[in-house]
């Protein structure tokens, strides 16, 4: 319809132009959290967009991290190569466990104050 169509094309609209706006940090959340020796230039577009668009969806919109991952690890088994969806899993994996410590840090100062 043409309400959905509307929804789905402000909803691209607002992820495209996020991400560019925060395109840096998360290209530096997404090197940090690759394996040693690994960098993003050895990763395929596919992966690399897809752990962007993850990432956009978890820090700039709150939109629950399980909810994220399912949907983002369906798509590289649908548009990635065949290590796709295990690799975005993974190094997804390692982001939500480093925004927890950083969110339990975060609690732990302001407990202290």
């Amino acid at each position: 319809t043409e309400v959905e169509d509307g929804r789905t094309r402000e909803y691209v609209k607002n992820v495209a132009s996020g991400i560019k706006e925060h395109g840096e940090e998360i290209t530096e959340k997404i090197a940090k959290n690759l394996k040693t020796g690994w960098t993003i230039e050895r990763i395929s577009k596919v992966d690399v967009s897809l752990l962007k668009l993850a990432i956009y969806e978890m820090n700039y919109m709150q939109t629950p991290f399980k909810i994220i991952i399912n949907e983002v690890v369906n798509m590289a088994k649908k548009y990635g190569e065949d290590s796709s969806p295990a690799f975005v899993n993974g190094v997804l994996a390692k982001i939500v466990e480093e925004n927890n410590s950083n969110s339990k840090e975060v609690a732990d100062e302001s407990n202290e104050q």
